[in-house]
C-alpha cells in the first residue's frame, strides 16, 4: 500500500526536540562499519534495511554537513530497531502512528554519555520501508538538522522555526513538488482558507488531524525566508531566534527585523501572499534545486 508522503514527511519529526533519552547498550549492536562519520546499528533488524538506511543516512549526512557542518557531525549515530514496536520502546511513546523517523537529542546536563554521543536518529521500519527514495531522504536531512540546529535551539525558540528549518533544509533539491509535499495546506488554500498567524507550539502536537498542515506552514514559512536571503540567511535567522540575546520574543522580533526589514505581523501578510501563489492552483511548482 502506497504511503502519503506528505502526510509521513509532515509528522516524521513530531516530539523530536530536546526529547530527554537514557543511555542505550552498544555492546551487542550490529554495527555496520563507520563511513563519513557516520555509524549504523541494527541489532535485530532486517540486514536489507540496515544497509539501505546506511545508504541514505550518508547520502543525507553529506549533504546536511554542506548546509550545517560543525561538531554535530563528528559522530552520526542512527539506529534501526527491529520493528514498529521496538522503535516505540527506543523512543519512549506508546502512539508514534505514520513516524518514519526521531531525533533524540539529550537534554544540557542529562546523566549519561555526552550529547554528542547520545543523540542519534532512530527508524522506524515499518513507515521508512515503504517510504520512496526522495521521502527517505527528506525524512533523513529533516532529522539531522535536528542534530545540526540543537546547540543553537534555545528554550522558546518557536516550534514553526524548529520544524521549519529542518523541512526545508530536508526538500532541498529533493525532486517533489511543492503543491504535492504540501497537499493537506494546498487543499485548504484552494478551498478560499488561509492562516492568519504562524502556527503556535500546540498545533504541532495537535489531536484534530491539522498536524501535517502545521508542518506544511512552518516549512513555506522558512522556504519563503530562505527565498527571500537565502538559506544561509534564514540559518543566521534561526541562531539569533534560538540564542540570540533577550527572551524568546524579542529575539524573534529582532530576528525579523534584522533579517527581513519587517515584523512578525509584515511578514505573516507576504506568507499568506507567498501560499496562495505557490498553492491555490494545480500547478506542479517543483523546488529549487
Amino acid at each position: 500500500m502506497a504511503v502519503s508522503v506528505a502526510l509521513v514527511l509532515a509528522v516524521a519529526a513530531v516530539g523530536a526536540l530536546l526529547v530527554a533519552v537514557a543511555p542505550w547498550d552498544h555492546a551487542r549492536a550490529v554495527r555496520t562499519p563507520p563511513v563519513d562519520r557516520l555509524t549504523v546499528t541494527g541489532e535485530g533488524a532486517s540486514r536489507v534495511t540496515v544497509a539501505q538506511v546506511r545508504h541514505d543516512a550518508g547520502d543525507a549526512l553529506r549533504y546536511v554537513r554542506g548546509v550545517w557542518d560543525g561538531e554535530w557531525s563528528a559522530h552520526v549515530v542512527v539506529d534501526v530497531p527491529p520493528d514498529g514496536a521496538g522503535f516505540r520502546s527506543r523512543v519512549g511513546r506508546a502512539s508514534v502512528d505514520g513516524e518514519a523517523a526521531v531525533a533524540l537529542i539529550p537534554r544540557v546536563g542529562e546523566a549519561g554519555p555526552s550529547a554528542r554521543e547520545a543523540a542519534r536518529v532512530i527508524i522506524n521500519p515499518d513507515v521508512y520501508e515503504r517510504l520512496s527514495a526522495e521521502g527517505r531522504q527528506v525524512v533523513l536531512r529533516h532529522e539531522l538538522t535536528h542534530l545540526a540546529s540543537a546547540n543553537v535551539t534555545g528554550p522558546g525558540t518557536p516550534t514553526w522555526l524548529v520544524e521549519g528549518l529542518a523541512e526545508t533544509v530536508g526538500h532541498g533539491d529533493v525532486a517533489l513538488s511543492v503543491t504535492r509535499a504540501a497537499t493537506e495546506l494546498a487543499a485548504e488554500v484552494r478551498s478560499g482558507w488561509l492562516p492568519d498567524a504562524l502556527p503556535d507550539d500546540a498545533a504541532f502536537t495537535a489531536a484534530d488531524g491539522t498536524v501535517p498542515r502545521s508542518y506544511q506552514e512552518a516549512w513555506l514559512a522558512c522556504r519563503l525566508i530562505a527565498e527571500t536571503v537565502g538559506l544561509d540567511g534564514l540559518i543566521g535567522f534561526y541562531r539569533r531566534v534560538g540564542s540570540g540575546e533577550g527572551d524568546p520574543r524579542t529575539r524573534l522580533a529582532a530576528g525579523f527585523q534584522a533579517f527581513l526589514g519587517t515584523t512578525e505581523a509584515g511578514f505573516v501578510l507576504r506568507w499568506r501572499s507567498y501560499l496562495r501563489t505557490r498553492l491555490s492552483t494545480d500547478a506542479d511548482v517543483r523546488p529549487p534545486g
